[in-house]
Order: C-alpha cells, then sequence, then structure tokens
C-alpha cells in the first residue's frame, strides 16, 4: 500500500490555476421594501467534498427571505469544475484575487465540512469583511492525531483516497463509485439516513466533478490544522455538528468548546454530516438567528463619494491637516527618477505639482472616487498646461489598471475609507512594477478619540467613524507581499478655538460620520448639549479645543 504522500500528491504543474465562477441570489424582493434591500445581510456559501452548491437547494428560499446569497463551487466540483489549483492557499488567495470585490463591503461565510475549512481561512484573511462564520460538520483537524484523537482514523481516510485512485485517470474511472459510497456515509446515522440520502442524490445527480478537482479536495482535507485560526478569529464564530456524524465524531464538538471558549457550538441531535438536510428548519433558525445577531454595516462608498464631492469646492482652503500630511508624505519619495505615477485618492490634484516637480518626465495617473474632486484636478492640470496627466474614477479596492502598470504609488489619507485593506495592498503590489515604491498615509484607531471619548458620555450609539489598528494594517502589507521600507507612526493633535470650528473642520473635509450605523434623524437640543458639555471636558490649558489623529506613514516596495 503507497504511503501517504504517495497516495495524495498531486503537482502544481497537473493542475493550473483557471478562472474562479460566482453566482449571486439576491434576497426576496417581495419581502424586503427597496429602500430595506440595500442594508440587506449578505452570505457566501461553501459546500463540502464531492458535493456543489446543489446541495443547499432546499435551503436557499428560505435564506432569500433574510439575506443575499452568494454560492462557490470548490475547485473541480460544480460550476467550477475546470478550476484546480496547487494548494488549499492558491485557492484563498485567488479567491481574493478574483472575486472578492465581486462581494459586498461585509458578509457572513457559511462553511460546510471542507467548505468550512475554505471559510475559516477566508474569514482569517479578510476578517475586516466578515460578519461572521459558521461552520457544519468542520473539525478542527479531519484526520486524527494523538494531539487531536477526536476526528476520522486516518486507516480509514487512506482507505477512501485510495478507493478514489492514485493518479486524475483512475480518479476519473473511479469518482462515480466512490461519491455514491461517500453520500451514504454521510448520511448513516441520521435518525432517517434514508430520506436524507435520497434527498443528497437527488440534488447532485446531475453535478460534474473532475477525478483531479476531487483527489485535490482530499489533499485539502489531509493537510490542513484549524487550530490557530481559529484561535485568531476576531469575528463570532459558530460551530454547527450532527451528533451522529461518522466523519466529525460528537467528541469533536465538545472539545472545540473547550479549546474555542469564546466560539459557539451548536449540536443537532437527529443529524450526521448534514444537519441543513436532516434538520432543515432547526438548522434555518439557528443559522439565521446568529448571522442576524451579529450583521455588520459598513460604510457605502455611494456616501463617500458623496461626502466628498459636497466638500470639494472648500477643501484646499479647509483641509490644513491632510496638507500637512502630505508633505511629510512628500519627503519620503524616492530620490531616483521614475516614469509612471499613481495618485491614489488624488482629491483636488494639490500635491500634483509637488509630484511634477520631483518627476517633470513622468506620466501620472489621478485616481479618485469622486467626480467633482477629479473635475477640479482636471482643471489644475490644464491651468498647468501638464498634459501628462490622466484623471480617472475609481474605487481604490478595485484598481482599473493591468498588472505592472506604476513605478511610484502616493497615496495621502484615502485608504482609511476602504473596506479591506487586503484588497487595497494587493491591487498596489500587483500595479506596481518590480522595484516600485508606494508612499502611503492611513488614520488608525486612536484618531478622533476625542469625539468618541465625548459621544459615549451621551449614549451607545455609533457617531464616529471607525479606523483600523495598525497591527490590521502591517498584516496586510505582509500577506501582499510588499517589504516595508519605513514605517512611522505619528499623533497630531490639531487644536480650534470653538467647538463650531472643531465640527466644521471634520464636516467640511467630507470626514464626518459615515457609518450606516450612525443615527438617523434630527438630533435633539439636550443630547447635543451633553456631548458638548463633555468635550468641554476636555478643553486644553490654552481655552482651545483638541482634535487627534493617529497617522501611518509607509514607504513599501516590491
Amino acid at each position: 500500500m503507497p504511503n501517504d504522500n504517495q497516495l495524495l500528491q498531486v503537482s502544481a504543474e497537473q493542475i493550473p490555476i483557471k478562472k474562479l465562477d460566482l453566482r449571486y441570489l439576491p434576497a426576496d424582493n417581495s419581502v424586503k421594501s427597496s429602500a430595506a434591500q440595500e442594508n440587506v445581510p449578505s452570505i457566501l456559501l461553501l459546500h463540502g467534498f464531492g458535493a456543489s452548491s446543489a446541495i443547499w437547494r432546499d435551503c436557499i428560499d428560505s435564506l432569500q427571505k433574510q439575506f443575499n446569497i452568494y454560492l462557490l463551487d470548490l475547485p473541480g466540483h460544480g460550476f467550477n469544475a475546470a478550476a484546480g489549483f496547487s494548494s488549499l492557499d492558491d485557492f484563498v488567495d485567488q479567491f481574493a484575487v478574483q472575486l472578492l470585490t465581486k462581494l459586498p463591503p461585509a458578509f457572513s461565510i457559511v462553511g460546510w465540512s471542507l467548505g468550512g475549512v475554505v471559510a475559516s481561512l477566508i474569514a482569517e484573511r479578510y476578517s475586516s469583511r466578515v460578519s461572521s462564520l459558521i461552520t457544519i460538520a468542520c473539525n478542527q483537524l479531519f484526520i486524527s492525531s494523538k494531539r487531536w484523537p477526536s476526528a476520522m482514523a486516518s486507516e480509514e481516510f487512506n482507505q477512501f483516497a485510495e478507493r478514489l485512485g492514485q493518479s486524475d485517470t483512475e480518479a476519473e474511472l473511479n469518482k462515480k463509485s466512490v461519491l455514491q459510497r461517500f453520500y451514504i456515509f454521510q448520511t448513516r446515522g441520521a435518525v432517517n439516513s434514508s430520506q436524507d440520502l435520497r434527498t443528497v442524490k437527488a440534488a447532485l445527480a446531475d453535478e460534474v466533478f473532475t477525478g483531479a478537482g476531487l483527489r485535490q479536495a482530499l489533499q485539502y482535507l489531509s493537510d490542513y490544522d484549524l487550530s490557530e485560526c481559529w484561535n485568531g478569529l476576531l469575528m463570532p464564530v459558530l460551530h454547527q455538528y450532527g451528533a451522529n456524524d461518522q466523519l466529525v465524531p460528537r467528541n469533536a464538538a465538545v472539545d472545540i468548546a473547550v479549546c474555542h471558549a469564546k466560539h459557539s457550538v451548536k449540536v443537532f441531535d437527529n443529524s450526521a454530516h448534514l444537519p441543513f438536510v436532516s434538520e432543515r428548519e432547526n438548522w434555518l433558525t439557528s443559522t439565521t438567528e446568529f448571522i442576524c445577531k451579529h450583521t455588520i454595516n459598513t460604510i457605502d462608498k455611494h456616501d463617500i463619494a458623496l461626502s466628498f464631492s459636497k466638500a470639494a469646492d472648500t477643501y484646499d482652503t479647509l483641509a490644513e491637516f491632510q496638507h500637512q500630511t502630505g508633505e511629510r508624505l512628500l519627503s519620503l519619495l524616492p530620490d531616483h527618477s521614475v516614469d509612471r505615477v499613481l495618485d491614489l485618492g488624488v482629491g483636488t490634484g494639490y500635491f500634483s505639482s509637488s509630484l511634477r516637480g520631483s518627476y517633470p518626465a513622468a506620466s501620472m495617473v489621478e485616481l479618485d472616487i469622486s467626480a467633482r474632486m477629479l473635475e477640479l484636478c482636471k482643471h489644475r492640470s490644464v491651468e498647468s498646461q501638464d498634459l501628462q496627466r490622466t484623471q480617472i474614477q475609481a474605487d481604490i479596492e478595485a484598481l482599473p489598471f493591468q498588472s505592472q502598470c506604476f513605478d511610484l504609488i502616493f497615496s495621502n489619507l484615502s485608504i482609511q475609507w476602504c473596506h479591506n485593506l487586503d484588497n487595497v495592498f494587493y491591487g498596489i503590489a500587483n500595479n506596481l512594477a518590480d522595484g516600485g515604491t508606494a508612499i502611503v498615509t492611513t488614520l488608525v484607531d486612536g484618531s478622533l478619540r476625542e469625539l468618541k471619548q465625548a459621544w459615549s458620555a451621551v449614549d451607545d450609539a455609533v457617531h464616529v467613524n471607525a479606523f483600523t489598528c495598525e497591527q490590521t494594517v502591517q498584516a496586510s502589507c505582509v500577506r501582499a507581499g510588499l517589504s516595508i521600507n519605513r514605517w512611522l507612526l505619528e499623533d497630531n493633535i490639531q487644536s480650534f478655538a470653538t467647538m463650531a470650528e472643531l465640527i466644521r473642520s471634520v464636516k467640511d473635509i467630507g470626514a464626518h460620520n459615515m457609518h450606516p450605523g450612525r443615527p438617523k434623524g434630527l438630533m435633539g437640543k439636550n443630547k447635543y448639549r451633553r456631548f458638548i458639555n463633555a468635550y468641554e471636558q476636555l478643553q486644553l490649558p490654552s481655552g482651545q479645543f483638541p482634535l487627534s489623529y493617529r497617522v501611518l506613514y509607509m514607504v513599501l516596495t516590491k
């Protein structure tokens, strides 16, 4: 009998990376009003080995009453049968590159079995986008070991893998019989196992699977260990199990509840490996309640664009703080010549002349999400007769350029409005030429802390935009493959003679509260007075009112 590595080894050459597909099913509009539809929570559903998105078919109608649904089939399975990847990490990386921008700013993930492994890795890497995570019949390790005995015996797993075959050709010949045997194994132990088996077979009867994809999926199952991943997750997590599961023993649920005490665990007494089939209504109740409880709303990009467009005409006369950080950032420019420059979040083009002075022969692309900002930027370029400047309206998280287009990327206080920093820095890395440099500033946690402190004395509502922590920014840079050359964190404290000036300074540069959880409607005079009273307790000895910004300066190279 071959050893484990011989049995499951699949080379990268055998499985080329191919395009991934994602299916979208909007929430039922007859249930949601058009106004409410914009704020409907979204979920990404991920199936397990030997299945496809069709496995969810009896749950879809009920889920659509509450959620927008995104369906992803694993490589070699269903509508992604043609796709293949050399490793699970490669698959997750390509998911980010190809599909993450197609998903909403915040979504929950539900992953069953192997899909739970993939869901966990996505949640770990893109935590700022994932509101909550639910795994179904997903173990910390799939194969038992001395460290984690509550799992499938290695002998049993190896026998199953051997039946599938030691090559893609053998797997292609054996896949039908192996899958039929696997469906029986999945449903064995459920109270209504015969009915569950008929349901699974009917759902997957017309689905396409490749032998190579099935072998690769087994490799994924044999390789993973989710202990560190689950320990590091910050979002709410629910693990769901069947009490009679033959692949993930009930003891695993007990051990996981102990090892990951911050996570929730739910056991379905009448189920085996498919609680969403065996106990559909109970599973739907558990799932929808958990997701709705932990749904996160993020800032709407349309709100951002509109806010900065409104501020555009007076921006330069009011944005003293932005100009200070930009001048500081200019001092970090590389002193060698560059041919292609991208200004991300260019605003009114205030720093364009300085960039042109540093790189007189370079072509410059100026990108912003605000149409009005770009109009003013265009006016500046015409006035200066600078014909090598091009303005493009686009989202920083979905850059519309080919790879390696720029030698230098400049971005001053723009990326803090982005939902997913991994998208931002992957985009920067992708658009930089080899040896290229990105110099970036952003705001991090600690900014506007006086505003937060004063409002916290009034109520628990969201009154101030949230900023990510320095460590999260650094992790995103590293994941994108960017080298950190300079990393400076500075507190910039602005001071104002009156509270009216302070509040106007935030509003007039477009940085006022755009969080969707902000209070709606007019604010009562009493509540506003309480806020002012609380802020006055922070008044400086000089009589002025402070407002802090925590600024992170980065010099990154590819």
